[in-house]
C-alpha cells in the first residue's frame, strides 16, 4: 500500500536549523505564559495569520481589512472573501480549543472538522467528506486516486499520534507536508494542512503559533512554496520515491526565521510599556489602560474582544475606553455593538517599536536564501 512522506535525512542544514530553533526557544521561553504579550501581540497576529494563509489560495483581502473583519467592522470586498476569511479564523480557534483539551487525539474526525470549518458555504463545499473523484494540483500534481484516501488517512492519524521522538519542527512540517500531498478534499486542502501544522506545533508545547506567523511569509514568496512542495512529491504520488528533505529545510528556514523576528518583538514590549507607563504617571486610570493602548496601536480593538482578553466586565471596558478616547487617547468609530477603536492622536506620537516589529513578523521574508 502507498505510504506516506516521512523519508527525510538530517543534512547540515537541517541540523543547523533545528539547532537555531532550539537556542531560540530555550532563550525565550514560551512566549503565550507571559500576559503583556498574549494580550497585546495576538489580536494582531491572529489577524495576519488569517491573511497570510486565505491569501496563498488567492484572498485578496490585506493584513489590515482581515484585521478589520476580525473586529467586526465591514470591508468593500465579495462575501466569498469575507467568508473564506472568517471560515479560517474559526478554524483556527477550533484547533486551538482541541490543543488544550486533556483528552486530545489525533483523529480523521478532527481533520474532518477542520477541513468543513474552512470550507463551510464556500464552493466545494463538502462538509468536510473525503473527495470522490481524482484531482490534478495546478495542472501538475496529481494526488493519489479517491479509493485510497481512507486507508492514508488512517495511516496519516496513526503517525500524528504516536511518533513523539522527532523534533517539533519535523513533525509540523512533516504534518503539513502529507495533508497537503494527500489532497483528501476537493478544496480547502492547503488551509488544512497549515492548520494542522500550527497545531502540531502547539501539541509540541509551541503556544500561540500565530506569533510566529509562518503563513504570511509563505505568502510573500507563494511561488517558492508551490515550486518546493512540487519538487518533493514529484508529479504523481509516490512518497516512497521522494524524500522530504528539501520540504523539511524549507520550512524550518521560514519557522527559524520568523521566530528570530518574533522574539525581537517580545524583546520590545517592556521598552514600549515603560513608555507608556510614564506617559500615564499622574492621570487616573486603570493599571490595564497601557495594555489596552498598545493592543490598539497593533490593530482594532472592539470592547467585548478586549473585555474576554483582560477577564474584566464589557461595562468596565467600555467606560475606560471611553475615557481614554475622551483623552484623545483612542479613536472610536460606528455605534454600540458595532464600535472600533483605534488610536487617538496622543497615542500615535508615542515612539513605539512594536507596531513596525510587528509589521516586519507579517511582511518580512528576505533572509531566507534564494534557490
Amino acid at each position: 500500500m502507498t505510504g506516506l512522506h516521512l523519508s527525510y535525512q538530517e543534512t547540515p542544514r537541517l541540523g543547523e536549523l533545528l539547532a537555531e530553533w532550539d537556542a531560540h526557544v530555550a532563550a525565550e521561553g514560551p512566549i503565550v505564559q507571559h500576559r503583556w504579550t498574549n494580550i497585546a501581540l495576538w489580536p494582531a497576529a491572529r489577524s495576519a495569520t488569517v491573511a497570510g494563509s486565505t491569501g496563498i489560495e488567492g484572498n485578496p483581502l490585506t493584513a489590515g481589512q482581515v484585521e478589520e473583519v476580525l473586529a467586526g467592522g465591514a470591508v468593500d470586498a465579495p462575501k466569498a472573501d469575507i467568508r473564506e476569511v472568517l471560515n479560517y479564523n474559526r478554524a483556527l480557534d477550533l484547533a486551538n480549543r482541541a490543543a488544550l483539551r486533556p483528552d486530545f487525539e489525533w483523529s480523521q474526525e478532527l481533520l474532518r472538522r477542520l477541513n468543513a470549518v474552512i470550507t463551510e458555504g464556500l464552493p466545494d463545499d463538502e462538509r468536510g467528506e473525503y473527495r470522490r473523484q481524482p484531482v490534478t494540483v495546478g495542472g501538475i500534481f496529481s494526488s493519489p486516486e479517491f479509493h485510497l484516501l481512507p486507508a492514508l488517512m488512517a495511516q496519516l492519524v496513526e503517525w500524528l499520534g504516536n511518533d513523539d521522538a522527532l523534533h517539533p519542527l519535523v513533525r509540523a512540517g512533516l504534518t503539513h507536508l502529507n495533508v497537503v500531498s494527500i489532497h483528501p478534499w476537493v478544496n480547502g486542502n492547503g488551509r488544512t494542512a497549515r492548520v494542522a501544522g500550527s497545531l502540531m506545533l502547539m501539541r509540541c508545547g509551541i503556544g500561540a503559533p500565530e506569533l510566529l506567523n509562518v503563513e504570511s511569509e509563505i505568502r510573500a514568496n507563494r511561488d517558492r512554496y508551490m515550486y518546493v512542495l512540487q519538487t518533493t512529491h514529484g508529479a504523481t504520488y509516490r512518497p516512497e520515491e521522494h524524500s522530504a528533505t528539501e520540504w523539511l529545510e524549507y520550512f524550518a528556514a521560514v519557522c527559524v526565521n520568523r521566530m528570530g523576528i518574533r522574539r525581537r518583538v517580545a524583546e520590545a514590549i517592556p521598552n514600549d510599556a515603560g513608555i507608556l507607563f510614564m506617559e500615564l504617571e499622574g492621570t487616573p486610570r486603570s493599571d490595564s489602560w497601557p495594555l489596552i493602548l498598545l493592543t490598539a496601536r497593533l490593530g482594532p480593538i472592539r470592547t467585548t474582544r478586549m473585555a474576554e482578553l483582560l477577564g474584566l466586565s464589557p461595562g468596565r471596558v467600555r467606560a475606560m475606553l471611553a475615557e481614554m478616547t475622551a483623552q484623545g487617547w483612542l479613536a472610536a468609530a460606528g455605534q454600540r455593538r458595532g464600535r472600533v477603536y483605534r488610536p487617538g492622536p496622543r497615542l500615535l506620537e508615542l515612539p513605539l517599536r512594536t507596531p513596525e516589529l510587528m509589521d516586519r513578523l507579517w511582511v518580512e521574508a528576505d533572509e531566507l536564501p534564494e534557490e
